[in-house]
């Protein structure tokens, strides 16, 4: 594997602190990873990191963000679960701006857009790396998707309304040329939401090293909330409001399959084998992760801001 060292992207300091080590917890792929801690600023970054030319192996055709639309899945009950999920991203969208243009950054399958097409309230279209993904949305829902990585889209400035990323700030190799891509193509007083591992979540303090807000290699930076809030305030953006709008049960039940694999227990691994869609496991654990939600110690952390 061909690592490479980095500087903190916000601030260039090049000293740090090892925060965890690990591997692929998630697809069991080779290799030892890190995420270290900025000794000025304390953004996090895995470092050293693969480019994306290598990184992209780790984004199999299964990953998580490949799954099929929801109109694809046949049982209704898991049908009406996936796209409520979806449905309260997209009234979050709506009450911030009911109609314009609206682009969609790593778009995935197109879940997202999806259901936002069926509000018949927005132009939407969406960027997406991965080709045979960006080509399924386009198949299946005629919304024009851009193929390619941010870094290389080249839309117009103060063009759209709305932008969106859900859970892919972590991932980018460049977040703060990111944030900047993001100002440049937002029109004035437009809006920016974007989703991502929650530093502050009741899980990463219990599961530590486990948790799967790391999710190493494929996050490269995560954010406490001190840097995020200096890097959105120093780029141009206000921000409206944050809450855990995503639910923690998925996140919880892989949290506790990676820790299982230390701990060993006969029975949490019963409950396992149910899968994450059990009803069981579901039942016993909605209302203490609806309320860590709540009070915004969920596993995700989604922030709606302004360009100013």
């Amino acid at each position: 594997m061909n690592f490479k060292e980095h500087a903190c992207r916000w601030c260039r300091e090049e000293a740090f602190e090892v925060v965890v080590q690990g591997p692929d917890l998630l697809l069991d792929n080779p290799g030892k990873f890190q995420f270290v801690r900025c000794n000025n600023c304390g953004l996090f970054r895995q470092n050293p990191y693969l480019d994306w030319e290598e990184l992209s192996n780790f984004y199999p055709e299964t990953y998580s963000s490949y799954q099929p639309q929801a109109s694809e899945i046949s049982s209704h009950v898991k049908r009406w679960d996936k796209r409520y999920g979806l449905w309260k991203r997209v009234k979050l969208i709506h009450k911030h701006k009911p109609e314009g243009k609206w682009i969609d950054i790593g778009a995935g399958t197109g879940r997202i857009l999806q259901e936002a097409s069926l509000w018949e309230k927005w132009r939407l279209s969406g960027i997406e790396p991965v080709e045979h993904a960006a080509k399924y949305i386009q198949d299946r829902t005629g919304i024009e998707v851009f193929s390619g990585r941010l870094e290389s889209f080249t839309g117009h400035a103060d063009t759209y309304d709305i932008v969106t990323m859900w859970d892919v700030l972590e991932h980018l190799e460049d977040p703060i040329a990111g944030f900047s891509k993001v100002k440049e193509i937002l029109v004035s007083g437009g809006i920016f939401v974007f989703s991502m591992p929650n530093m502050h979540s009741w899980d990463r303090r219990v599961f530590k090293q486990f948790w799967i807000g790391y999710d190493l290699p494929r996050h490269l930076h995560l954010f406490p909330e001190p840097v995020l809030l200096e890097i959105l305030d120093a780029m141009g953006f206000s921000v409206l409001e944050k809450r855990c709008v995503a639910g923690s049960h998925g996140a919880f039940m892989l949290n506790l399959l990676f820790w299982n694999r230390k701990a060993k227990s006969g029975l949490l691994e019963k409950m396992l084998n149910l899968g994450p869609d059990s009803i069981l496991p579901r039942i016993a654990s909605f209302i203490p992760l609806w309320l860590l939600d709540q009070l915004k110690f969920g596993s995700n952390i989604t922030y709606v801001v302004q360009k100013k």
